[in-house]
């Protein structure tokens, strides 16, 4: 009877365990064992390239760029406050990062960089208290802090103060603390964020392979009290990639403007 008690605690110690570590544990897949929770690496877009972008500047409104740009969002932007209108649309010689024109190099920021995954990866380096996420598009990084909170007065920057917790095997990041000189996406969207921006990314390792981004963005000074939700990316893990130098240069910028947010007219 006691060595019958003794297997009966020991069955019920194990599924306790068992029961407990279930949603930190790694995942089992055709791909093979993994980390949900471990997103190093580099990622890119499942279908990268410029292809798809050449392919929506074939129709006759291409030279207005109102179908070079991939719109990933699922639901339509908000419509502006009278104050957006009045402050943050930008003039059409504001091309490339929104603060300038072309031949300038002002930082890209967040969540503009998300855009340009389309054309370049990025890489996760995950440490026990942050991760950092580096983008190849102009070398741009951020640290996103674990089991913290914002700063009170965060300084602001183009990147903001991104923050970043566990809710079961997504990673829930939350970014403030911005400078309001950024647009939201290089084309597509005529208006730059306000300082009052707020951005709340999901990540979630949904295979060895793959993760998937949902994001949603708060400016009451933009859009009052309705938030844009819906943007979604899904990313391909690249183990064989590594991330190349890609300093910001006017004349490459400017061959992106040509191709990209002012594409010639196509030929009858």
């Amino acid at each position: 009877m006691s060595a019958w008690r003794s297997w009966s605690s020991l069955c019920g110690f194990l599924l306790t365990a068992l029961i407990i570590a279930v949603p930190h544990a790694t995942s089992v897949t055709k791909e093979g064992r993994f980390d949900r929770r471990d997103l190093s690496g580099v990622w890119w877009v499942d279908d990268p390239g410029p292809e798809k972008l050449f392919d929506r500047a074939k129709n006759g409104d291409a030279g207005k760029c109102e179908t070079c740009h991939i719109s990933e969002h699922t639901v339509p932007e908000p419509p502006l406050t009278a104050w957006a209108r009045q402050h943050l649309m930008v003039q059409a010689s504001m091309q490339g990062d929104g603060r300038s024109a072309s031949n300038e190099c002002n930082p890209i920021g967040l969540p503009m960089q998300f855009w340009y995954t389309q054309l370049y990866p990025f890489e996760f380096v995950v440490t026990s208290d942050r991760i950092f996420q580096f983008f190849e598009k102009q070398n741009e990084w951020r640290v996103i802090g674990l089991n913290r909170s914002h700063p009170k007065d965060p300084l602001p920057t183009h990147m903001g103060d991104s923050v970043g917790k566990w809710e079961g095997n997504v990673l829930v990041v939350d970014t403030i603390g911005y400078d309001g000189k950024n647009l939201i996406e290089p084309v597509g969207v005529d208006h730059r964020m306000s300082s009052a921006f707020h951005m709340v990314e999901r990540w979630e390792r949904v295979s060895a392979n793959e993760l998937e981004l949902n994001v949603t963005y708060y400016d009451p000074m933009a859009w009052g009290s309705e938030p844009w939700g819906g943007l979604k990316k899904s990313f391909i893990l690249q183990p064989k990639m590594e991330l190349h130098q890609t300093p910001c240069s006017p004349e490459d910028n400017k061959k992106f403007d040509d191709r990209f947010v002012n594409p010639p007219a196509p030929k009858p």
